[in-house]
């Protein structure tokens, strides 16, 4: 018996996770169910015992984790042949529900760099393939996994077309087969902020914005990249290089306090998009403003 909680922002491991939960069911017919709720209808279903089997499963995939009285009822006492997997898009830690699951039983499947480099070199090894160390560091700056947009899939996609075109995977060919998930914008973004040339940045916001509000979204988040990179290599007092960076990585040129204060504000400008509190022209200008005023301090 398993009642287990799970949520995360990378869709790749979370797809993988639900997969070995319905492996080996026997008349998934009957034993298992899928649904977007915990009502009675669920809560029966969980109590029944098996059919020709040894296990039910239940998933329930949920938007947002809220208050269930009929869910909260049942983890007091679960059906001891049915496993439970509750997957959820939010999570709000402070309610009792959340409460009900112990700590074991909560997944957070969270994108993450140390995951990634392992799982990349682990793809690698299972396609009888090889990297160089050249090819491996210009992968990982092309990809470049901590944009908001990219997850393993993208990851899994090019390793694929690399893996398949050749037994050893140089830099030549990942500059030749992945594509660069950078936009141009942001380097010269933070080009015109450093240089302080603010008619022909907003020139460029401009254009950014009638592209769409993803394009706005993806743009902060790469500026917001840089500027963590930034910080890290200002606490460490090391090179690009030594800080695990592609040393074609354009960062703004500014002290630990400026790199500190810049996430914020850039952090306070996605929060607000997201959230609703700002229209997404008005948030990005004020950002690049900021950020302008940052720098002449």
């Amino acid at each position: 018996m398993k009642n287990e909680l799970i949520f995360g922002n990378e869709p790749y491991l979370l797809h993988a996770y639900r997969a070995e939960a319905v492996k080996g069911i026997v008349m998934p017919e009957f034993n298992l169910m899928e649904t977007e709720q915990f009502t009675q209808t669920e809560r029966d279903f969980a109590k029944q015992m098996p059919f020709m089997g040894n296990r039910r499963v239940l998933i329930v995939s949920m938007e947002k984790l809220v208050a269930n009285e009929f869910l909260e009822k049942y983890l007091k006492e679960p059906a001891p042949k049915t496993d439970l997997y509750i997957f959820a898009r939010e999570i709000d830690k402070r309610l009792s529900l959340y409460k009900k699951f112990p700590k074991e039983s909560v997944k957070q499947l969270d994108k993450d760099m140390g995951m990634l480099q392992k799982w990349i070199l682990g793809y690698i090894k299972r396609q009888n393939c090889k990297i160089t160390k050249g090819a491996y560091e210009e992968f990982l700056m092309r990809i470049n996994y901590e944009m908001e947009d990219v997850n393993l899939y993208h990851v899994k996609s090019a390793l694929n077309r690399l893996c398949t075109t050749q037994d050893e995977i140089t830099t030549e060919l990942v500059q030749r087969l992945v594509q660069l998930n950078e936009r141009e914008d942001v380097f010269k973004l933070i080009c015109l902020i450093d240089k302080g040339r603010t008619t022909d940045l907003f020139h460029q916001a401009d254009l950014i914005i009638q592209n769409g509000g993803q394009n706005v979204i993806g743009t902060l988040s790469l500026l917001l990249r840089s500027y963590r990179i930034l910080y890290k290599v200002n606490v460490c007092g090391c090179s690009l290089q030594e800080a695990g960076v592609h040393q074609r990585t354009y960062i703004p040129k500014m002290t630990l306090e400026q790199a500190d204060e810049g996430i914020d504000i850039i952090q306070k400008a996605v929060n607000g998009i997201k959230s609703g509190r700002y229209a997404q022209d008005f948030a990005f200008r004020l950002c690049l403003s900021q950020l302008c005023q940052l720098k002449k301090q």
